[in-house]
């Protein structure tokens, strides 16, 4: 029955004819009498604002009209109103600004206690996922998205844009060439002096690296009866080639990093180029226009005074009785020299230049040292081995009892376990085995080593550089470990052993086995933090929990069966994962994020990738 038969039927009918007119005259003449007051109210709106204002003389100076609707067609009517929905603090002014991007989300709460209390079954969403890694077990930000314009904007990004990017707005223009990051960041941590325990005096960039003096110790300011600590100082080295091409984006690169690590914590981190010159006939410590000479030819002028040079004749010099110098074999020596150089910084970070972090950095680097410091020792080599898979492992949590109970009645890892010509410096277990310890040891205990992929036992794999030892008795029977990719936190403590090792014992093991066997040998806390790791295919979690973490429990990844081993076998799902150390998913994903085409004809803008 229509909504018009309803009323005809039940209440117009039970009117007698003399009175349905009556009513009919009254419902018309209150019509038109409301009418003429609508006109009489809308003509004096029109007029005045609430508070008195003529807006006539406002819509006459902004063109605007009043409302979302802009019944005045300007330039802004064919926005559909967006821009007049911008917060502007309830004042009559033009809006200056596109809304600002949030994530729009309509969906319920699903998996909440009151929507189980309704629904079966658990909400499962079909949205890409980290294959390895989680943000829950790191605590880290998964909610925030940015685009390019949002990430590296205030970085250069964008500034010379000619047409408009809806939400963006470009900051003021930068005399980039003009600045000097290392003077900015020294202004910096002079006006936090009081928070760090070192000095400021520093003979820093302008006396390296044309010379090599003695190692100093670090200067420490005490204060009697204080019980504040100094908070840690970080370095992190970014490390290139002298003659790196640059790009626009390395730049945007480097400059958020000194800008989130750096200015923004109030110099809790330091910024530096760690450049391998190439030709070891440069005389890069004898002669200052040399030095000059290279930093004006390849480095951009912003970045010349954040700027340590090297070369193999200086590693060779320090690391005499070791016969390999090159970065494939030697990739922390120039980190043990700089913190022999550098004391004052607690922690050194090594970064690779064609690696980003398209998230804040400052985030990303804070949520993984307090994941490591949250770690117990106990069982932790052997958790350190897997590739954490949450849709087969669970929460993390759970991940850590399954790995106990799969660890009862095997032998494990608990406190040094020393090469013979080691004596190990780290700290002793608190009880005899690990069954006695209810996961308390090591809680709240800062990482020595800190680093982005499983760390395994190299023996009997077939990973390319197992045997790579240099003057450790035990030859190949030495006790080790490997972490793929030398992108690390390695703490003072751990580089000073390991460069005085090299340098008075000449003991040495490749790149990737140095920093986590040192800790090994030494009682040391290494930790491998188990950032999102994404993977471009279809392969589901439990799919690839076996595949990828294969091994006795004590020794995962430790066989010839690993994940790890040079047969290219598993080339095809390694290789389309979001970190490691030879990607193709990873740079598509880069380019097409920052407009650019991909490799295989992918992406958005038809231009030449000058990424």
């Amino acid at each position: 029955m229509s909504v018009r038969m309803f009323i005809k039927d039940h209440y117009v009918i039970l009117w007698p004819p003399r009175l349905r007119w009556r009513l009919w005259f009254v419902i018309t003449s209150s019509l038109a009498l409301a009418f003429v007051w609508i006109i009489t109210l809308s003509t004096l709106y029109r007029s005045f604002v609430t508070d008195g204002t003529d807006l006539e003389a406002l819509q006459d100076e902004f063109q605007v009209g009043f409302g979302t609707a802009h019944d005045v067609r300007n330039e802004m009517y064919f926005t559909g109103g967006t821009l007049s929905l911008t917060s502007n603090g309830g004042q009559t002014t033009k809006p200056q600004t596109h809304p600002q991007p949030i994530v729009y989300d309509p969906y319920p709460a699903y998996n909440s206690q009151g929507w189980n209390r309704t629904w079966r079954g658990s909400f499962r969403p079909y949205f890409p996922v980290a294959t390895f890694g989680s943000y829950d077990a790191m605590d880290l930000d998964g909610q925030v998205c940015v685009d390019r314009f949002a990430r590296y904007g205030a970085y250069g990004y964008g500034e010379n844009e000619t047409e408009e990017v809806p939400g963006f707005k470009k900051p003021s223009q930068v005399a980039w060439n003009t600045l000097q990051w290392g003077v900015l960041q020294q202004k910096c941590l002079e006006k936090n002096w009081d928070r760090y325990s070192e000095s400021l005096e520093k003979n820093y960039l302008n006396a390296y690296p044309l010379a090599i003096p003695e190692a100093r110790p670090p200067w420490r300011r005490t204060e009697a009866g204080s019980l504040l600590r100094p908070f840690p100082r970080s370095a992190v080295l970014v490390r290139i080639w002298h003659d790196m091409n640059w790009t626009e984006n390395d730049k945007h690169y480097l400059r958020s990093l000194i800008m989130e690590l750096s200015l923004g914590s109030g110099a809790e981190y330091e910024v530096f180029l760690m450049v391998h010159v190439k030709d070891p006939s440069l005389p890069i410590y004898s002669d200052s226009s040399t030095v000059e000479k290279i930093k004006a030819t390849f480095i951009p002028a912003e970045f010349r005074d954040i700027v340590i040079l090297f070369n193999n004749k200086l590693l060779e010099a320090w690391y005499p009785n070791i016969e390999e110098h090159e970065p494939v074999y030697q990739h922390f020596q120039p980190v043990q020299y700089f913190s022999q150089m550098y004391p004052e910084f607690d922690y050194v970070w090594q970064l690779e230049m064609d690696s980003r972090n398209t998230g804040h950095v400052y985030h990303f680097f804070d949520k993984a040292v307090e994941f490591a410091k949250r770690q117990p020792r106990k069982y932790l080599w052997e958790r350190n081995a897997y590739f954490y898979t949450p849709e087969a492992h669970g929460t993390w949590d759970e991940f850590t009892n399954m790995v106990g109970n799969t660890m009862t009645g095997r032998q494990s890892v608990w406190g040094p376990l020393p090469a013979d010509e080691v004596e190990p410096v780290g700290p002793r277990p608190p009880v005899e085995t690990p069954d006695l310890d209810d996961y308390e040891w090591g809680v709240g205990e800062e990482a020595e080593f800190i680093t982005f992929l499983p760390i395994f036992d190299p023996k009997g794999t077939l990973w390319t550089f197992p045997d790579k030892i240099w003057n450790f008795q035990q030859g190949l029977d030495t006790p080790r470990r490997a972490a793929v990719i030398t992108m690390s936190r390695s703490s003072r403590r751990l580089l000073t052993l390991m460069h005085e090792a090299q340098s008075r014992s000449g003991l040495g093991l490749v790149s990737e086995m140095t920093a986590a066997s040192w800790c090994l040998h030494h009682g040391l806390k290494a930790v491998h933090v188990p950032h999102p790791i994404y993977l471009d295919g279809k392969w589901t979690g439990r799919e690839l929990v076996d595949r990828f973490n294969p091994g006795e429990p004590e020794k995962i990844n430790g066989g010839n069966d690993s994940i790890w081993n040079w047969n290219h076998l598993l080339d095809h799902i390694i290789y389309r994962s979001s970190y490691m150390f030879t990607t193709y998913t990873a740079e598509d994903l880069f380019r097409r994020w920052l407009g650019f085409k991909s490799d295989d004809g992918g992406g958005g803008k038809a231009v030449i990738a000058h990424t």
